[in-house]
This record gives structure tokens, C-alpha cells and sequence, in this order.
């Protein structure tokens, strides 16, 4: 017997399909945020702690050498920071957050060592460890009016071993002829100083010499300067000179450059 469609049992309707909802976003974490807060607060202590010491001592709010060692110390903390700003920036490139605060430590960091690389560690690797230059190692001027620190010697144990160290150092610290009198010399030389900002401690007409304080670097460390002239046979003129660190074992080539400097320039007067 066929089966007609009124024989089929009815159908229940479909029910309509619902929607799943999203699952809700995972918040970004939180920490690689503060890696980079960490890092930069960091970079910039170091900053204002190494340079605020620095501008102390310029002014002579503290002592020079306190600035300077201070200064220098934040080297350690800065490479530390720098090390935690890079982690800082890998985790954050890797949850896919902001890395801004991790690199503007990284930042800080390395220009802070960057500055101490450049201005203190390549010349003290490039110069000599001395600190008293002069053009005459046989016969320094010698200081009538500014004294000679005591330790001047140091790190040496004898003037042959300063000696010996001064020659293989700055063999062209040499003197220089000048074709004038001895008189206009010593003339032109302490104008030439005064110009320079140093502090003319004494102009000694009889013994044609001059002494002098002059500034090295942003600290102002003050060196005592000696300039002596002799006369010679021929008219000319015989120009000595000598300058010397009142702190330190190594001057980072300073006395040297304004040696050259100073002797250049008068001789081209």
C-alpha cells in the first residue's frame, strides 16, 4: 500500500542557530611596562646624578676630583640599565605591547656612556699617564710663585723615570725659536694668556717668565702654567714652557694640547 505524505509523521521545525559570542580580549600585560618605567627612571637618575656631580664641581660646590670619580660611577648602573631597557624592548616586541619607555632607556643609557667613553676612556687610552708637560725634561721651568703639588712624581718613583716616560710620550713638545726680542716675546706671550681667560699669578720681567692658572674640560680642573722665554745670541728668541695638573695621575693629553696650542699661536704672531 503507498505511503502518501499525510501518512509521514509531522516534522518538527529547526531551531534557529545562535550566535557564540567572542571570547572577551585578554588585557595586554602589564609588566613589560614596567621593565621600560624601571629603565628609563633609571637612565635618567643616572643622568642627573653623573652630570648634576660634574656641574657641583665646575663651580667648585664640591671637589673636582668627587665630581669626577661620581661622574664615572654611574658607568656600571648605566650599562645595567642598558641591559634591562633591551630586555625590556625584546619582551615587549614579543607580547606585541608598546616598547617606548624600554627604548628611551636604552636611549639614555647609552649616551650617558657614550659621553663617558668619548670624553674620559679613549683619551685616557690615547695619552701618556702624566700630568706635568713641559718643553724642556732636562731643565724644567721651574715655578716661582704657584707651588708644585707635592706628589707631582707620582706614578713615578724618580724625575729619570718621568723622564723617560715624557720623551716616549710627547716627543714633539719641543720649544720654539721666535725671531724678536726677548722682551716683545714676554709681551706677546701674556697677552696671549689674558686672552685665553688663564689667571696670571706672576710676570717676572727680570727672569722673563710668566706664571699662570689656566682651565682644562667642563670641570675646570686648573692647571699651573710656566712660560719662560730666553734670549739668544742672534736676536732671537728662546720660548720655554711648562704645564702642569694640580690633581690626577693623567691629565688625558690636556697640557700637551695647550702647550702646542699656546706656542703655536705666539709663534705665528
Amino acid at each position: 500500500m503507498a505511503t502518501t505524505p499525510e501518512d509521514l509523521p509531522p516534522v518538527a521545525p529547526a531551531e534557529p542557530m545562535t550566535e557564540l559570542a567572542p571570547e572577551p580580549a585578554r588585557p595586554a600585560p602589564r609588566w613589560p611596562g614596567w621593565i621600560g618605567n624601571f629603565a628609563l627612571g633609571g637612565a635618567i637618575l643616572a643622568v642627573v646624578i653623573g652630570v648634576g656631580a660634574l656641574t657641583l664641581a665646575r663651580y667648585d660646590l664640591i671637589d673636582k676630583l668627587t665630581g669626577f670619580i661620581t661622574f664615572m660611577s654611574m658607568m656600571v648602573p648605566a650599562g645595567v640599565i642598558a641591559v634591562i631597557a633591551l630586555v625590556g624592548l625584546i619582551v615587549a616586541r614579543r607580547k606585541q605591547v608598546s616598547g617606548i619607555t624600554s627604548g628611551l632607556g636604552l636611549l639614555v643609557a647609552l649616551v650617558l656612556l657614550g659621553a663617558m667613553y668619548f670624553a674620559v676612556i679613549r683619551p685616557a687610552g690615547a695619552a701618556p699617564a702624566l700630568h706635568d708637560i713641559t718643553t724642556n725634561v732636562d731643565n724644567p721651568p721651574q715655578f716661582a710663585t704657584l707651588p708644585l703639588r707635592e706628589d707631582n712624581l707620582i706614578p713615578f718613583n724618580s724625575i729619570e723615570e718621568w723622564r723617560a716616560a715624557h720623551r716616549q710620550g710627547y716627543p714633539d713638545i719641543q720649544p720654539v725659536l721666535i725671531n724678536k726680542n726677548a722682551s716683545q716675546v714676554l709681551a706677546d706671550a701674556r697677552a696671549l694668556a689674558e686672552s685665553k681667560g688663564w689667571e696670571i699669578a706672576n710676570v717676572d720681567q727680570q727672569n722673563l717668565q710668566i706664571e699662570a692658572t689656566a682651565y682644562a674640560g667642563y670641570l675646570r680642573f686648573r692647571d699651573d702654567v710656566i712660560i719662560k722665554v730666553s734670549p739668544v745670541v742672534d736676536g732671537s728668541s728662546r720660548v720655554d714652557m711648562r704645564s702642569v695638573s694640580r690633581v690626577g695621575l693623567s691629565d688625558l693629553g690636556y697640557n700637551a694640547a695647550r702647550i702646542r696650542e699656546f706656542l703655536g699661536e705666539l709663534q705665528a704672531q
